[in-house]
């Protein structure tokens, strides 16, 4: 399975690689901003610091490059305490979205299709289990900045951006085969795998009722996956559309890692 091909649709409209990378550009140039005014200077790998004007004429390769030095060098224990304010503020908000029960509110849903040919499905789950390892997350999304643990077997612990909009957000994620009852998404009878996740606050275990559906059809040379996002519509609906784009670039950054180990 060498001729890897992926196709992707979000909310029912084509999206091409080159399209997603510029977002990807432009999240890693918005991440590196906000680290330069929390005060943390990223430096090339030659050990010169950049500064925001720099950062401007970088080229999106560069700026990519310098997004996943920089997570690097921060570390998960610098990261928590530059953006420990930040991720305050965010719980508050995340706590005043659910002010109204979810079943009354409702949420906003957003889906990400992917067809994905000339890959091993086997490879695809061991790709998603690595997820949390070393670089991976940064490369995959600049708006990763902490991952532990593998949601197919505990509860993940990420720290992270939804949809593009707004700050990171430090949480934890369960993930099980039972579609949440105030998620209105239906069960695909062609897509016999599911993973179906919540998402709880760390610090306090609360239930912002922000998850995922991934449903998962084998192909003869791939797979064929449609992951549902929601989140309540206290929230803005921009982060259920934003987060389809994150998704498009997480899973299919992990469907091309899978193609590249079995090449």
């Amino acid at each position: 399975m060498t001729n890897f091909k992926l196709d992707i649709e979000i909310n029912n409209e084509t999206y091409t690689e080159t399209q997603l990378n510029r977002y990807k550009y432009e999240r890693a140039l918005h991440f590196l901003h906000e680290v330069i005014d929390l005060g943390f200077t990223p430096k090339t790998s030659d050990g010169q610091s950049v500064t925001p004007i720099e950062l401007n004429w970088m080229t999106p390769a560069d700026v990519l490059a310098l997004a996943v030095a920089t997570h690097t060098a921060m570390g998960s224990a610098g990261t928590l305490d530059l953006f420990k304010d930040i991720l305050i503020d965010s719980d508050n908000r995340w706590h005043a979205f659910n002010q109204r029960p979810i079943e009354e509110q409702g949420v906003w849903i957003g889906t990400t299709h992917l067809t994905a040919h000339g890959i091993d499905p086997a490879s695809f789950g061991m790709a998603m289990g690595g997820l949390q390892n070393g670089d991976i997350p940064f490369q995959i999304m600049p708006e990763h900045y902490y991952f532990a643990g593998d949601i197919t077997k505990e509860p993940q612990t990420i720290m992270e951006t939804f949809g593009m909009l707004g700050e990171p957000t430090l949480t934890y994620g369960t993930g099980g085969k039972e579609i949440p009852s105030y998620v209105h998404v239906d069960r695909l009878a062609d897509h016999p795998s599911i993973l179906a996740g919540e998402t709880f606050l760390k610090h306090d275990d609360f239930n912002i009722h922000v998850g995922a559906i991934h449903q998962i059809q084998p192909l003869p040379d791939g797979l064929d996956i449609v992951s549902s996002y929601f989140c309540p519509k206290d929230a803005p609906k921009a982060i259920a559309d934003g987060h389809t784009i994150h998704f498009a670039l997480e899973l299919g950054g992990a469907l091309q890692i899978a193609a590249q180990q079995q090449s």
